[in-house]
Order: structure tokens, then C-alpha cells, then sequence
């Protein structure tokens, strides 16, 4: 019985994913052929910050109207973790419709990783 394990890069998304020997820790190294970056699997990491599927969470979860500290607390990780996700995540969502009768937008600043980061964050909600 083979199983298959489909990899995502956490970059860029592609599953163009080759191994690329071990760490030191004996688990398997992975090497993404569009971006280069060096992965290890989801299946291999202890911790849950790292899990790949989170960070889809941490990105839908302030677009249903919930606060950044409750994200934290619910998936049991840092503010400092989720705001790093926020930071990065450079997507233009596009809107289901060209004109809303009724728009809500919200923004905040914050500081990402070092005082001389500062970025503003803006969501909007029909």
C-alpha cells in the first residue's frame, strides 16, 4: 500500500515540491522548484504554528468579523504569529459584485516585527 502525500509550498502555493536529503533532526527536507524555498512537510512538525493549513484560518477568520486577539486565543497561537501572516499575505481580493449598496470598511495599524515597520491593515465588509 503507497501513500501519497501532496505538498504545498507555503510561499507561493505550488506543488512543484522535490525532496532535498534530511535535516539533522531526521526529518525529510523538501525544496520547492518555482520559489526555492526549503520545506519540511506538515506531517513531520511538532508545533502548530507551523502547520500550513493555519494560516488559511488566521486569513479567513478577521474577514468573518473576528478580532485579531480572539484568532489568537482560538487557534492557540501568538498575536505576533498572526500578525506576521496578515502582514505577508499580499492577495487583492476581487469583490463578488461591481457596486454594494452598503459597504462597512475597517483599518488599523500595527507595527510588524520592528517599530520602523509600521503597515495598515484594511478590510471591508458588506
Amino acid at each position: 500500500m503507497k501513500i501519497t502525500i501532496t505538498l504545498h509550498c507555503p510561499n507561493c502555493q505550488s506543488i512543484k515540491v522535490k525532496k532535498n536529503g534530511k535535516k539533522i533532526s531526521k526529518k525529510q527536507n523538501y525544496l520547492c522548484k518555482a520559489c526555492g524555498c526549503q520545506l519540511i512537510g506538515d506531517h513531520s512538525l511538532h508545533y502548530k504554528e507551523y502547520h500550513s493549513g493555519l494560516t488559511g484560518k488566521i486569513l479567513l477568520m478577521p474577514v468573518r468579523s473576528i478580532d485579531i486577539r480572539d484568532v489568537a486565543e482560538i487557534e492557540n497561537i501568538s498575536i505576533k504569529k498572526e500578525m506576521s501572516v496578515l502582514v505577508r499575505f499580499r492577495h487583492m481580493i476581487q469583490p463578488k459584485q461591481p457596486y454594494y449598496d452598503n459597504l462597512e470598511v475597517d483599518e488599523f495599524w500595527t507595527y510588524a516585527g520592528k517599530k520602523s515597520n509600521k503597515v495598515c491593515l484594511i478590510y471591508a465588509c458588506d
